[in-house]
């Protein structure tokens, strides 16, 4: 298969871009201090696209490549090593180690291993951990389109991103292992009245959540994205409600 191209590439990320940033200018302007924090999306568009791209082709052209990869296995180094070329291609555009236009010429490492006894899956999270965080922008879209004529739009986004990170924190540090439940981040809640009318409410978030749990057959943590959005001026509006409340 051809490997998207790099203008492909950033034509996927402006419109990831425009998602986490709705407000942005045309063009960003790097010496100024105020687009800093939109600067920051923008690299975090470009991350989970080029990583999305990456993932998908890595996948359709080796027969049966490891997932996730770990650094620590000396078994999983080619692999690694086609993972990076993959991305420093689609990347930069320029030509890698490996032709991926005819995947089928790729060495099967895993065909040199020996077969072993299916283990179980790692019980920390960390299985498939980037793929669900990747599903995290499908949970989050509903909620920024409810309210993407506001400023909460921004603010739900950058707010969920964090938690995203603060989730990544729990997977590193084992705290699935033992957890059973469901874990729920710190709620995102803000609402915004009209200017001439302090009772009139026009839009709100409400108490937005990340929540997870991990599936302790394959491993794999189940995520979603509870909570309300309303925009009352568009009479749009979004809400799921949290697993933690069963």
């Amino acid at each position: 298969m051809a490997l998207p191209t790099r203008d492909e590439m950033l034509a996927k990320v402006d419109v990831r871009f425009r998602e986490l940033a709705p407000a942005a200018p045309p063009r960003l302007d790097p010496d100024d201090p105020s687009q800093e924090p939109m600067i920051k999306q923008w690299h975090q568009a470009h991350h989970e696209v080029l990583s999305a791209l990456t993932n998908e082709a890595y996948f359709a052209s080796l027969p049966n490549p490891p997932a996730p990869l770990d650094p620590a296995n000396p078994e999983h180094a080619i692999f690694m090593d086609y993972w990076n070329d993959i991305a420093d291609q689609i990347n930069t555009g320029n030509p890698g180690r490996y032709d991926w236009s005819n995947p089928a010429v790729q060495p099967d490492a895993s065909s040199d291993l020996e077969a072993e006894e299916i283990e179980m899956p790692a019980q920390d999270g960390s299985v498939r951990f980037e793929e669900r965080v990747a599903s995290v922008h499908e949970h989050l879209r509903p909620y920024v389109e409810a309210v993407a004529t506001t400023p909460l739009a921004a603010k739900l986004v950058e707010h969920t991103w964090q938690q995203v990170e603060t989730l990544r924190g729990l997977v590193t540090d084992g705290t699935f292992q033992t957890f059973d439940h469901w874990w729920r981040s710190s709620p995102y809640s803000e609402a915004i009245y009209d200017e001439d009318d302090a009772n009139e409410q026009l839009a709100f978030v409400r108490d937005v959540t990340l929540e997870a749990k991990i599936d302790r057959t394959t491993g794999v943590l189940d995520l979603q994205v509870a909570g309300w959005a309303t925009d009352f001026r568009t009479h749009t509006s979004w809400g799921r409600v949290s697993m933690t409340d069963g």
